[in-house]
């Protein structure tokens, strides 16, 4: 058992309150985790304010990394000492879904009322009253217990910023850039929105080899952050012609991929994006989705007559064992720069500061250092 400092979800849509809480051992499975640095994400945002099931009290963050401290019985994966970076998706590795190499869409996910799989839970407040551990990561924990499964072993190396990151937010945006959109060298992009999972996109665009990476935002300090990313030109979208620009920037030939991350995808996005595809040209819905917009804008002719498609994605549709540590060597290797991801950094104390910066538009991917 062991006393330590969270985040805590009480009310939705209201801040976090610091409190000091009790975090009970890991049990069959788990391990304890002294979190060293959490992102903080636009999927925790919306789960905060109430738009994603939560069941509060709760400790939330998903984008997390730290050093195992204690293991649990029946793990013999993980050892204590070893660097871990959180993931959501903890596939079984059993499943048809996982048998298919669809890892992403195990059905054995974890649930969001803060329930570990055996039904209890890990993390009580002064008053010993339960506080639930969302989706068994709780990374807004100085302490948290996650299932072994949800955990990735890095090298000890890593620093622990670019490795929380990697969890969420890099995964999803280099793995739409890389696993789906499937980015071949010499092709030209245009990415919509640059925030954080924009930013990875672009990354992953170059890393991909494009040609020409297009990004397009409405906040004019992102547009200037946009070639610090890769991106060879940039649009305002609040006064600029998406279209018009694109075609200018390609010849008249359009785009062959297009990856939707704004922080929400309205349908104007859409219409946009497919008509600056090219001929067999891809659309990849990777930021969330607006509110009330529950179909998708596009006429059924403006995908066949030039073979256009639309996919959406979770996470880049990536296999977490396997990109967790793909991205990190790529990173070491001096190939994939997370570093210029980072734009603020918060002590836990100042969580509900980094979230409000997050809404402001005024960083690209903040962090918390549990350690501060």
């Amino acid at each position: 058992m062991i006393t330590c400092d969270a985040a805590v979800v009480r009310v939705l849509g209201a801040p976090m309150s610091i409190e000091r809480i009790r975090v009970d051992p890991p049990r069959s499975g788990e391990v304890m985790i002294e979190m060293g640095v959490a992102g903080i994400c636009g999927s925790d945002r919306y789960v905060i304010e109430g738009h994603h099931a939560l069941e509060p009290p709760s400790v939330c963050g998903h984008e997390g990394a730290g050093t195992v401290v204690e293991v649990g019985p029946d793990v013999t994966s993980i050892a204590v000492g070893d660097v871990v970076v959180q993931t959501f998706v903890g596939p079984c590795g059993e499943c048809r879904t996982c048998r298919r190499g669809l890892r992403t869409f195990c059905p054995t996910a974890m649930h969001p009322s803060g329930l570990m799989r055996d039904g209890t839970h890990r993390m009580f407040d002064a008053g010993d009253h339960p506080v639930g551990n969302y989706l068994g990561l709780g990374s807004f924990s100085r302490f948290t217990v996650s299932p072994a499964r949800h955990c990735v072993v890095i090298p000890p190396d890593v620093p622990m910023e670019i490795a929380a990151i990697v969890s969420c937010g890099v995964s999803t945006g280099v793995g739409a850039a890389v696993n789906v959109a499937r980015i071949r060298p010499g092709d030209d992009v245009l990415v919509i929105g640059l925030g954080g999972v924009g930013a990875a996109a672009v990354m992953g665009a170059v890393l991909a080899g494009a040609s020409r990476i297009i990004v397009s935002e409405v906040n004019p300090a992102k547009l200037e952050l946009a070639k610090v990313f890769g991106a060879t030109d940039v649009i305002d979208a609040t006064s600029d012609d998406v279209r018009e620009r694109v075609m200018e920037f390609t010849s008249g030939f359009g785009v062959d991929a297009v990856l939707l991350a704004p922080d929400r995808v309205r349908p104007e996005h859409y219409t946009t994006g497919v008509s600056c595809l090219g001929p067999a040209g891809i659309m990849v819905h990777v930021g969330g989705t607006a509110a009330g917009m529950d179909y998708i804008p596009v006429a059924p002719g403006a995908l066949v007559g030039q073979q256009k498609s639309i996919v959406g994605t979770v996470i880049g549709g990536s296999d977490p064992a396997r990109d967790v540590l793909r991205w990190i060597d790529l990173y070491s290797a001096g190939r994939l720069p997370l570093d210029r991801l980072i734009t603020a950094r918060y002590r836990l104390d100042e969580i509900n500061r980094g979230f409000d910066d997050l809404i402001g538009g005024r960083n690209i991917r903040g962090v918390v250092d549990m350690r501060s």
